[in-house]
């Protein structure tokens, strides 16, 4: 596999700066992410550049031998063909910040009855790692009353594919929250949504694809999806970017205390 994935910004320290984005190269730094990444139990996406991805999770690290190894996905996942891969890169989220880094020398590993009946994933811990914080992707709650997200998701069994309707909680330039009711299941964890249409508001209507990215349960057995957006094109993120400063505008304008009589 190629160490430096075209896909993967290399930005210099000058805009590093500036954006909020740093590439970490100290293996003492690195470690502690990983280690991060492990304590918590963060899913790590992986990704080929022709779309396929998986969702895993980091549950042993050698710092000594340079290796880590992964949870074995679920069946039906593309694993086969992403342990063909040229190319791989694993993205995981702690809190606001996005890591990534190029993934080399995955491979399968038959389980061992005696340790334990699951396969596992086994890959070379990164030498470099981004790390890349959206200061400017501002979260904002919309500024209509109903505006939703239109999902298609998988049927149970051998039912038919669904559309859900789904409520926007909140949104920013990065990606956006939905509530999902207490009955229906939750996409798998690392899933790509793919041709969701999103309705802000009468002028504000998207087409995007988005990767489900955490689940959180809520008091009322509801959960909130949150996930990004990928593939967003240029005219979409143009409306994207306008409904969400004119949500900020808003928020300020009802923050500001009003004049005395």
């Amino acid at each position: 596999m190629s160490s430096t994935s075209p896909s993967t910004p290399s930005p210099d320290s000058a805009s590093a700066a500036d954006s909020g984005d740093f590439r970490i190269q100290a293996p003492v730094e690195i470690l502690g992410l990983l280690q991060r990444l492990q304590q918590e139990r963060t899913p790590l996406i992986l990704s080929s550049p022709d779309g396929l991805s998986l969702s895993t999770r980091i549950c042993e690290l050698d710092a000594d031998a340079g290796r880590m190894l992964l949870d074995s996905p679920a069946p039906g996942s593309p694993l086969p063909a992403l342990l063909g891969a040229q190319e791989l890169t694993a993205v995981a989220y702690l809190d606001q910040i996005r890591l990534q880094f190029d993934l080399d020398g995955l491979m399968l590993l038959q389980a061992n009855p005696s340790a334990g009946p699951d396969d596992l994933l086994r890959a070379d811990m990164p030498v470099q790692l981004y790390r890349f914080q959206r200061r400017q992707a501002f979260r904002v709650r919309p500024t209509s009353r109903t505006p939703q997200a239109h999902v298609c998701v998988p049927g149970a069994g051998e039912a038919a594919p669904v559309t859900l309707s789904l409520r926007v909680l909140d949104l920013s330039l990065g990606g956006l929250a939905l509530l999902l009711p207490p009955e229906q299941p939750a996409p798998a964890t690392g899933q790509l949504l793919q041709a969701v249409r999103v309705e802000l508001d009468r002028h504000t209507r998207l087409m995007v694809d988005l990767r489900l990215q955490h689940v959180r349960a809520q008091a009322d057995g509801s959960r909130q999806l949150g996930l990004t957006f990928e593939n967003l094109d240029p005219l979409a993120e143009r409306d994207l970017q306008h409904y969400v400063d004119q949500a900020q505008k808003m928020a300020r304008l009802l923050r500001q205390p009003k004049a005395q009589a």
